[in-house]
């Protein structure tokens, strides 16, 4: 018998963080599952730790490295549920997380449902830890359940969705990281599949983000933003991503590099009042680079 949900869980290399959030899935209480957890060339110990569960829900693909777009497809083509719902290895659901998908998706079928993921208080109060936390909850933050998202809503680091609605393989192949999961949020939306925020499907995010880390992510979502609008060439991506002549006129002028260079040498300002308006530039700055550098 299919079960309810597949649970795919791309990895690389993030051994401990990945049992925690198998053995969380594992003990989710009403509804059926299989997790499919995708090694994606790992070094680590993430197949012994896997052994170690001996729980027969569990599957494991190991593949060489190919990148996350690709560690979900092989995922998908596994699965057997009714339900796929993608959920990275550091995304450690809270119980009732299952029951609450599966509650959204009888109340509103054909829809896309999408989990209500916070930074825990054990990540610490650093301050760009603290920024990271208001700009990644900001956008759910007092929304009901069932609350509509918007075409930027579609979070595949923890969303459900029926298999039957997904074309496969679900995710185009990107070179590098960037707006895999929007690109094909935008195939669905165009469907009339939304994303619906999931208000009880709390799971906590285990990622220990800092600002280098985000520089580099958002230098590359720059670059790609070029394929993006390579696979949909219309005004609406390429005033979404910046990926114009106007909007990248505009960016150059107000987020210059230089700038986020000097913020970034001396960071003593990171304990003032004017801390979360420079982490904004920086990153904003490192995505205008990130689309010079993509330019065709």
């Amino acid at each position: 018998m299919e079960p309810t949900f597949s649970v795919v869980i791309p990895t690389f290399n993030r051994a401990e963080l990945l049992e925690r959030t198998v053995k969380a899935l594992l003990g989710q209480m009403g509804a059926d599952l299989e997790v499919i957890v995708v090694d994606d060339g790992s070094t680590d110990s993430t197949p012994a730790r896997l052994q170690g569960i001996a729980d027969p829900r569990v599957r494991l693909h190991r593949q060489p490295n190919q990148g996350l777009a690709a560690a979900r497809n092989a995922g998908f083509a596994l699965a057997r549920g009714r339900y796929v719902l993608f959920n990275d290895d550091d995304l450690v659901p809270e119980p009732g997380f299952l029951a609450a998908h599966l509650e959204l998706h009888g109340q509103l079928p054909g829809v896309a449902v999408v989990s209500r993921t916070y930074l825990p208080e054990e990540l610490g109060n650093a301050p760009f830890t603290r920024y990271w936390r208001a700009r990644a909850e900001g956008g759910v933050r007092g929304k009901p359940n069932g609350a509509v998202l918007g075409k930027g809503g579609y979070w595949f680091a923890s969303l459900s969705i029926g298999r039957n609605l997904l074309p496969n393989p679900p995710f185009s192949a990107f070179r590098a990281y960037g707006w895999e999961e929007h690109e094909l949020g935008l195939r669905l939306w165009a469907k009339g599949v939304q994303p619906r925020l999931a208000v009880g499907a709390r799971a906590a995010h285990l990622d220990r983000v800092c600002l280098e880390a985000m520089v580099a992510k958002l230098g590359s979502m720059g670059r790609m933003a070029w394929e993006f609008y390579g696979l949909h060439p219309s005004l609406e991506v390429a005033f979404w991503t910046g990926a114009n002549p106007l909007s990248l006129a505009y960016k150059r002028w107000f987020y210059p590099w230089a700038k986020a260079q000097r913020l970034l040498e001396d960071r003593a300002w990171e304990s003032t009042s004017v801390a979360f308006g420079n982490y904004s530039f920086i990153l904003e700055a490192a995505y205008t680079r990130g689309l010079l550098e993509g330019k065709p």
